[in-house]
């Protein structure tokens, strides 16, 4: 990999923290260090013009050498989302004692390995409600994630999409034996439950078809919305909120079931 691809953004100020959440979902990161100032984010790319409207200063720094001997996985720790569910990548050992649902996650391109909030707050509330369904759908995947909590708890058909090639890619051999599409949630067949973990945007774009999917036998869980963006999202669905768990800036919000 040449440096000359690469940018180091240097994140402080006010809205630092929601721009990190959204360089993760919009920008190809690559690796981010929290210092006491803020996280300083590699990405390859120009940086998003959205930066330039939050209130957070951005300093761009040389990207040497030895940044690319940094592996990003010298502080992990495994992320307990419940005190019965946790999420670990392979390299991390599980912790003594735990006894509940584990899921282990590479952390790797594809975006949904535990960290981000969206991805903790859709976890629990599928935690929460989980009712053993039959047969179950992750719109917009990433790596996986919520569609291998399915498979770990025994779901028979598990089906998930994404429209970025890495990401099914990254799905396919974190959930062997589902069915992984490239494409929208057309691209799957109807399930007893459906999940999608994406920006309020893309929830609503594509809503009617996540609809369509959904059997209603097991609960609908739409996360990754912000707070401006729930209330327009949960009248969208035209269904009644079951429940809702917020992390951090994100909120996940359970329909029926």
């Amino acid at each position: 990999m040449s440096a000359a691809s690469w940018r180091a953004l240097a994140l402080s100020g006010p809205d630092a923290a929601a721009a990190l959440d959204l360089l993760y979902v919009h920008a190809d990161v690559q690796g981010v260090l929290i210092e006491a100032a803020g996280p300083v984010v590699w990405i390859i790319g120009e940086p998003p013009a959205f930066l330039a409207a939050m209130d957070v200063a951005v300093q761009e720094r040389v990207v040497a050498d030895r940044d690319f001997a940094i592996t990003g996985l010298e502080q992990d720790q495994p992320i307990h989302v419940a005190d019965d569910l946790l999420v670990r990548p392979p390299w991390v050992e599980r912790p003594l004692g735990f006894d509940g649902v584990e899921l282990v996650v590479p952390r790797g391109g594809a975006f949904g390995s535990g960290e981000h909030a969206s991805t903790q707050a859709a976890l629990l509330l599928i935690h929460r409600t989980w009712c053993h369904p039959e047969s179950f759908a992750d719109v917009g995947c990433g790596s996986g994630i919520l569609a291998s909590y399915a498979q770990a708890r025994g779901v028979a058909r598990v089906e998930a999409c994404d429209v970025d090639r890495p990401s099914v890619l990254a799905a396919r051999e974190l959930l062997p034996g589902a069915r992984v599409a490239v494409g929208g949630p057309s691209t799957l067949s109807p399930c007893a439950q459906v999940v999608a973990n994406m920006t309020g945007a893309e929830l609503q774009a594509s809503l009617d078809a996540t609809l369509r999917l959904w059997r209603g036998r097991a609960p609908l869980v739409l996360s990754g919305m912000l707070a401006h963006e729930v209330d327009e999202i949960v009248d969208a669905v035209a269904r009644p909120a079951r429940e809702r768990v917020s992390v951090g800036r994100f909120t996940a919000v359970a329909f029926g079931g």
